[in-house]
Parts: C-alpha cells; structure tokens; sequence
C-alpha cells in the first residue's frame, strides 16, 4: 500500500521542524487543521480546540503558538483539572510574601509566566463555576491582581483551551459558563479520532518509532506487512497517545526480527474474532502484563543511568534525556529512584 509523504511543517527560518512528534500526517483533516491554524495564528483571537483524549490537542495548541508573532516567548500549558478552585486565584495570578498563611517567598504565577506568549487551558471542562467566573474576567479584561496586592497588572496574552467534554451538553446542563464558551470559541477546532483519519497513523507511528530508537540509542523498529496491516485497521482508542506507546515499547522490546502482529501490544478487545481461542483472553491478559513490566524496568534502568552519568543532578539527567524538568521527576517518583550523590560512601 502507497502512502503520501507525511506533511512536516517548517519553521519560517532555518528549516527547524516546528510541529513536534505526533503532528505529521497525510489526511485532507490533518492538513485542514493546520492551514486553519496557520490561517488566525498571526491573530490574538481565542481558540478553542475539541476533540477525545489523546488525540494531540496539545500538539495542535504549541503549533498555533510557534506560527504566532508570540512564537519566540513563552508556550504556557495549564492543566485545569489538577488546580483545586481554592487555588486557582493562586496559580493563575501568583501572591506577595505574607498574602496568606505560609505565604512567604513570592509567587509570579502562570500569567506572569505567560506574559508575551500563550496560555494553553488543558480540560477547560473541570473548572468549578466560580473558577470559571474567574478566567471569563481574566480573559475578558487582559487584567489581574496577585494575592495580596492592589496593583492591577496588564495581561498581553493569548489564550487557547482544550477539552474532550461536549461544552455544548455542558452549557445545557448548567455546568459550563454560556459566556465563557463563546468567549473561548472564537475560533472552533474540531480533531477527529485517528480512526477517522488513517492516513495519519502510519506517518505519526513511524515518527515516534525514529524519535525513541534516537531518545534511547537503539535501532528503530520494523514491522512486517501483516503488522503495518494491523496497526492501521485497529481502532487506536487511545488515539495518539496509545500510538506513541505502542511505538515505544516496540523500541525497547529490541526484537531481533520484524515484528508480527501476535507481538503488537494492543488491546485484547480489540483482536480479531477470528484469532480468538479460548485461553486468548488469559494470553492477552498475560502479555499486556509482560509488557508493562518490560517497560517499568527499562524507565527504571534508564533513570538511573542518565542520572550516574550527570553525577545526581536532576536537571542535567533531564536535559540529556530530552524531557522536561518535572516529567523527568514524576518518572523518579513512579519508580521511586533517587538522585544518589556519586562521592557518598556506604559502609
């Protein structure tokens, strides 16, 4: 089967990628997307992108921001749903020393953090009503005051959410602000599933299989036909999410043969009826756990290896890995590895 060449989007200088891995793509939808986006990106109008979960409605926000004038400041993600409505004032907009109990050292906030470049607002949905009341003024004036401050400060912002909820059914229901979603849909981004666009999951698949086999220093992964046939009949429920997983635990799995379909780790509902036996659910069962397994050891052993070659320091173990600061750390804390100072003895 003949695919069209993956659309990689370019930066205005220097021939950098811009789109970052997952947004390649050869479907009519992908492409759609992109021009609509390239199309406002010179605007400061609101954006208001759709679509189920792990679909890449982050990927999506970051290029509209890197085909905007505020491409050279600040990309600012906010992920709504893990702010308690307590602390939302707090986050957003930061506090003086001594605004509240405990409140010693000062805090810009993400705003601030923001300032000149772009507030990406992930699940916008899970916002309490009164945290709702809060961004619609936010965004509405471009003004807000830090805990424990009476100065008012400008705000040169542009904003743009995210959500996997049906707003429309919310707003109905009473649940989400009819002001604030119209003030966020200025301009409406729908993403389809991946199984509604095909042509994109081979071209995102084989971007990942390049960006782990160079993130990890091994050889990329090959597939068989049947294999490539498989991946692009499943449903990805996951979307590309689960695609990037999938393409990541085949690059450690280091198989020394193309790999064949009963290697894919897919989801067992998802396997063909005709396949199906019946010890294949405790098979399935089986490997799925395998393959979690595989993939805890092989996160464990590289934490600690990036982390002895940077003699502890956290930040340069995360640099050399190419992740961030804070997912470096997360993935310390999920397999409880410790940056262990090189020159400490043990008797």
């Amino acid at each position: 089967m003949a695919f069209r060449r993956p659309l990689r989007v370019q930066a205005p200088l220097g021939g950098i990628p811009v789109a970052g891995v997952g947004l390649v793509g050869s479907s009519s939808v992908h492409r759609g997307i992109l021009e609509r986006l390239s199309r406002f990106a010179c605007s400061d109008a609101e954006i208001l992108i759709t679509g189920p979960t792990g679909v890449g409605k982050e990927l999506y926000a970051r290029y509209a921001h890197r085909q905007s004038p505020r491409a050279n400041s600040a990309f600012v993600p906010v992920n709504c749903g893990a702010i308690p409505d307590s602390l939302l004032e707090n986050e957003l907009f930061g506090h003086v020393g001594g605004a509240f109990t405990g409140a010693v050292p000062q805090s810009e906030g993400l705003a601030a953090s923001a300032e000149g470049g772009t507030l990406f607002l992930d699940e916008v949905d899970s916002l309490s009503i009164p945290g709702q009341v809060k961004l619609l003024r936010f965004i509405q004036e471009k003004e807000y005051r830090r805990l424990g401050e009476t100065r008012t400060r400008k705000a040169n912002i542009r904003f743009i959410a995210a959500t996997n909820a049906d707003l429309v059914g919310a707003v109905h229901a009473g649940k989400f602000r009819e002001d604030l979603f119209f003030r966020l849909r200025v301009i409406p981004i729908d993403v389809p599933p991946l199984w509604k666009r095909p042509e994109d999951i081979r071209p995102i698949f084989e971007e990942y299989i390049e960006h782990y086999a160079e993130l990890y220093g091994f050889p990329p992964a090959k597939l068989s036909d049947k294999a490539w046939e498989r991946i692009q009949g499943y449903s990805w429920p996951g979307n590309v999410r689960e695609l990037e997983n999938c393409a990541q635990y085949l690059t450690c799995l280091q198989l020394d043969h193309p790999v064949e379909t009963s290697e894919l780790p897919l989801l067992s509902t998802e396997e063909e009826e005709s396949e199906a036996t019946p010890g294949a659910e405790k098979l399935a069962n089986s490997f799925q756990k395998s393959k979690r397994e595989l993939v805890s050891l092989f996160e464990r052993e590289y934490l600690e290896e990036a982390l002895r070659k940077s003699k502890g320091n956290i930040a340069e173990a995360a640099r050399a890995s190419g992740k961030a600061r804070r997912a470096f750390f997360e993935l310390m804390r999920k397999h409880g590895v410790k940056a262990v100072n090189p020159h400490s003895s043990s008797m």
